[in-house]
């Protein structure tokens, strides 16, 4: 394992020692399994209400404008949650704070799926998406131990792997499950299986909190200020990593109805992006030799610059599916990449909160992001608009360019 220079002086500098709240990586890597599927079942919740909006509308005797602001409420939740697991996971161990975030999560899901009021449903689909929160610090902590950069790539790779092939398929089968069940069983399956992951965290091991540290005077102020830098440099590149990669693939739907493509063309283009992002998380997890981030950070960034810049060139239906393979391609290697080492920007004891703080302005930039621009795309004002995300998506290769430059591996 080759030594990771970082903004904080408490760092373990020595490769052969683990770093204090480390679990051994042998036992981290046998219960990875256990996580994985966690943040799967995560991953297919966010995706199962978009399918079953008429149907949620009927059932709940209301119109379509209050069940589509449930998908709102979810990413809210899920968004404001996060930095609330990530101290959870710092003080407690994110084996805990997993197992009580799922438990959040079953319990709102299993609300949801009884649920007859529309206000009530919307309050349980909010609290899901903050009980699922918890897996987004842990995932960090979890990873973080296994060492090596080239370990904890292809290990956050396997997992990226698995939930965007969940993300493909979720949609599909919530809607056959409405068609031929009942769109309540939806919700009990995923009560039933975040109950079940909660109670299987006991597979992965235990993680002690790193032992404060204790320090007065100028060196109190200047671990104050390396970790003020850590977590605001960590929020601008989550928000522009949101704005660009989570922001963007949710237009391209709207965008090519604007166009005037059909229903079906706004599934297929949901389908490719979800395929890319598959292809490109595999691509890193079989990359040979240990790989450097700042490469993979440049590819990723680079092709999600050049989609947006395709898209504000010409914002047509075959620019359309481009973009969402290139935005596809990109997720994997930088979005795998940042997860993996961005966190160590802050020390053994802050690392929770520092994959939390990453995650949480993602979220909430692509939220905000989606909302400034929907008027835009009802407009007809594409080029405009992607004009301006190709902007960000430059301001977001800039800051991973100079990002890379404080770690190696």
């Amino acid at each position: 394992m080759s030594t990771t220079t970082q903004l904080s002086p408490q760092a373990a500098p020595a490769a052969a020692r683990p770093a204090p709240g480390t679990a051994p990586a042998g036992r981290t890597a046998a219960g990875l399994p256990s996580l994985h599927l966690a943040a799967a079942v995560g991953n297919a919740d966010w995706h199962l209400t978009a399918p079953l909006l008429g149907v949620l509308a009927a059932a709940l005797h209301t119109d379509l404008a209050t069940v589509t602001a449930a998908i709102g409420a979810y990413s809210l939740g899920q968004g404001l949650a996060l930095p609330l697991w990530g101290r959870l996971s710092d003080r407690f161990g994110p084996r805990r704070a997993l197992r009580w975030g799922l438990a959040v999560a079953a319990l709102s899901a299993a609300v949801a799926a009884v649920a007859g009021d529309p206000r009530l449903w919307v309050a349980a689909r909010a609290a899901c998406g903050a009980g699922f929160a918890a897996v987004a610090p842990c995932a960090g902590l979890y990873h973080d131990a296994l060492g090596a950069f080239a370990d904890r790539r292809r290990a956050y790779a396997r997992m990226m792997t698995l939930t965007s092939a969940v993300a493909v398929g979720a949609p599909l089968l919530a809607g056959l499950a409405a068609r031929f069940t009942s769109w309540r069983a939806v919700f009990a399956v995923v009560a039933l299986l975040a109950a079940v992951l909660a109670r299987h965290t006991r597979a992965l091991p235990p993680m002690a909190a790193p032992a404060p540290v204790r320090a007065r005077g100028p060196r109190l102020r200047s671990l104050r200020l390396l970790r003020t830098r850590g977590l605001w440099t960590l929020a601008g590149l989550g928000v522009a990593e949101g704005l660009v990669l989570l922001g963007v693939p949710a237009l391209l739907a709207p965008t090519l109805t604007a166009v005037g493509a059909g229903d079906r063309a706004g599934l297929l283009v949901t389908v490719v992006y979800g395929a890319s992002v598959c292809a490109g998380s595999v691509a890193v997890r079989h990359l040979p030799g240990r790989g450097r981030p700042r490469v993979l950070l440049a590819a990723g960034g680079a092709s999600g610059l050049l989609a947006t810049v395709l898209l504000a060139v010409r914002p047509a239906v075959p620019v359309v599916f481009a973009a969402a393979v290139l935005l596809g391609l990109a997720w994997g290697p930088l979005h795998t990449t940042l997860q993996t080492w961005a966190p160590r920007l802050l020390a053994p004891g802050a690392r929770g909160t520092a994959a939390s703080v990453l995650a949480m302005s993602g979220v909430l930039a692509c939220a905000a992001g989606v909302a400034l621009a929907a008027p835009l795309v009802e407009r007809g004002a594409l080029t405009a608009l992607f004009g301006m995300l190709a902007g960000f998506a430059a301001v977001l290769t800039a800051l991973l360019a100079g990002a890379a430059r404080h770690l190696t591996k």
